[in-house]
């Protein structure tokens, strides 16, 4: 492993016509550097990843723009290398072809759609086609901004361009499976976006095109735009957000140690380095935002505590000001400039976002994990599918932002269920039994203090009321002033303890990690048994098949409880944000 740093990429995708007019080409390639730089300008953290499948024309040049303005590039092939060239009439075509392929950074073959074959795929016609339009539907879902070279006429030809660009906006595409478009229920919100519509014209359309190279931005269920600021959101904001502190902090020494020692303990190097490349991307940005909570939580959890001793510092100078002090003027503005000082850690807090960060982070960080085990399982399901679907707004960046590194989902994945058994399930179960004995410890202690320091109260007021009736502290004023300040003390202590353990949620965590704990012990004791028993009919392939499917579905239900029970987790501590305990000040 080295220092590198695994920022999440602003995807984009390409549609367009084949035959673009040569005279446009200069416009278009003008239009799409506008694009690049904008997207740059306003999200400059964030780098930029073109997915094209690099067929002729608007494919290759726009390909060619995003290789010299250094623009990540990313090729999906609709089919294997050598049926796809068929396409390519010409030796300079395949060999313009090769060029791009070899300066691409990813480079990968969709898998072939339920029923299609080799021998169905070598030859144009509608198996073929079909091909073409899960590689236009791929591009559409994996991207966040949809780039369309179009002329814009609304055809029905099935793949299309005009076809692709409606599969954007409205997630429907006919012809293609159900199990590619986006996941839908009755009261879901559909994940698609935003095109980036530039006027083209065509070859074979010898109608003149206004405007070639002009902009317009398609939203879903919204009227055309002429202004690119409707390409900015807030998903593609809280995405630079999070590159910029991978950048910030992410090269500290402290936290790359941190980085490379938390891949090393979900996938062995060993392990990791021997898998397909749709591994590290994603094994690094797990760990990378898995670091970065535990880093604002750590400093969260430092600035919980600073603020609880600020309040205790403020009653007690109350209390001494009010019953000791003689109404001490030092005391008085002791206590303003405590007061101060906690409404300014609530506002540092604020503007640092340390709280948000380390939610989205820990959810992010979890998403990714299921993913790449889903992915060593041989499932080819998409966690954005399945993930924060009933917490939109603030999280949906994090759908878009796991889509962006699962590039590989739609790609045939090797089968690793000992790797599973071993690094999720099993390192799970073990992991979550150990937080939630540690969380019922911290709940019982700091409860135990809660009650002695309440008891303790209870005692000093009983004891202030036996010398009040006795007369003892008639002649001591100093004694019934300190009895005083004592019984507003103590039980305050016990308060911000209390806020302390609630914040903290030790309880409720107890719960949610034994319940996990529970469902992943059991899960590994069933997934064991069915790799010892797919073992037991290795030359049965009927039967070992059986076996994988039975194991692939318990992939899938378990790590659709765990997203579950992270939502929830993210639920919880939003409920509970970083403010001043208001019963005791």
């Amino acid at each position: 492993m080295n220092n590198t740093l695994y920022k999440i990429p602003l995807t984009l995708g390409i549609t367009g016509h084949r035959d673009l007019r040569e005279e446009d080409k200069e416009k278009l390639c003008d239009a799409i550097r506008h694009i690049f730089k904008f997207l740059r300008l306003h999200y400059p953290q964030t780098p930029l990843k073109l997915l094209s499948p690099l067929a002729d024309g608007a494919d290759r040049l726009l390909a060619q723009v995003a290789l010299e303005e250094k623009v990540q590039l990313a090729v999906p092939l609709p089919m294997p290398r050598d049926l796809y060239q068929i396409d390519f009439q010409t030796p300079d075509s395949k060999a313009e072809f090769d060029d791009f392929w070899e300066k691409a950074q990813d480079k990968f073959e969709l898998s072939l759609l339920e029923g299609n074959t080799l021998e169905k795929i070598k030859t144009h016609g509608k198996n073929r086609t079909k091909q073409y339009a899960l590689a236009g539907a791929y591009i559409a879902r994996h991207s966040h901004i949809l780039i369309a070279l179009w002329d814009g006429l609304h055809l029905e030809k099935s793949a299309g361009t005009s076809q692709v660009v409606k599969f954007k906006l409205t997630g429907d595409m006919e012809d293609l499976p159900d199990e590619y478009k986006p996941q839908q229920g009755h009261l879901d919100i559909l994940d698609t976006g935003p095109v980036c519509y530039v006027k083209t014209g065509r070859l074979e359309n010898d109608q003149p095109v206004d405007c070639v190279g002009e902009i317009q931005v398609l939203l879903p269920n919204a009227e055309p735009q002429n202004d690119l600021k409707y390409l900015l959101s807030d998903d593609l904001a809280a995405l630079n957000c999070f590159n910029q502190d991978v950048e910030k902090y992410a090269t500290e020494t402290k936290l790359q140690q941190r980085i490379q020692k938390g891949q090393a303990y979900l996938l062995p190097d060993k392990l990791w380095q021997r898998l397909s490349p749709a591994f590290p991307p994603m094994l690094g940005a797990y760990s990378t935002a898995n670091t970065l909570a535990q880093y604002f939580h750590s400093r969260l959890k430092w600035l919980t505590v600073l603020l609880l001793w600020i309040v205790a510092g403020m009653v007690s100078l109350y209390g001494w000001y009010s019953s000791v002090g003689e109404y001490n003027l030092s005391a008085l503005v002791s206590y303003l400039i405590l007061f101060l000082g906690a409404w300014g850690v609530l506002l540092f807090v604020k503007w640092r976002g340390y709280e948000s960060h380390q939610l989205d982070y820990r959810a992010l960080a979890e998403g990714l994990r299921v993913q790449i085990f889903w992915h060593l399982g041989g499932l080819p399901h998409s966690v954005a599918d399945h993930y924060l679907r009933k917490q939109r707004g603030e999280l949906s960046w994090i759908r878009g932002a796991i889509r962006a590194l699962n590039i590989y989902d739609w790609v045939k994945n090797t089968e690793s269920l000992d790797v599973v058994y071993r690094h999720w399930f099993n390192n799970q179960r073990d992991w979550l039994s150990n937080r939630t004995q540690q969380n019922q410890d911290k709940a019982k202690k700091y409860e135990k203090w809660i009650k002695y320091l309440f008891t303790s109260g209870m005692v000093l007021i009983f004891s202030l009321l036996v010398l009040q009736v006795m007369g003892g502290l008639q002649y001591d004023p100093l004694l019934h002033n300190v009895l005083i300040l004592l019984i507003a003390l103590v039980p305050t202590a016990g308060v911000l303890l209390h806020h302390y353990a609630e914040k903290m949620a030790f309880d409720e965590h107890a719960k949610q990690y034994g319940r996990m704990a529970t469902l992943f012990a059991k899960g590994s004791r069933a997934l064991d048994d069915i790799i010892k028993r797919q073992q037991t009919v290795k030359n049965d392939p009927e039967k070992s098949k059986a076996y994988q499917k039975e194991a692939k579905k318990l992939l899938f239900d378990l790590g659709k409880e765990a997203l579950q029970e992270n939502a929830d987790w993210v639920l919880l501590h939003r409920k509970k944000p970083f403010e001043l305990p208001k019963s005791e000040v």
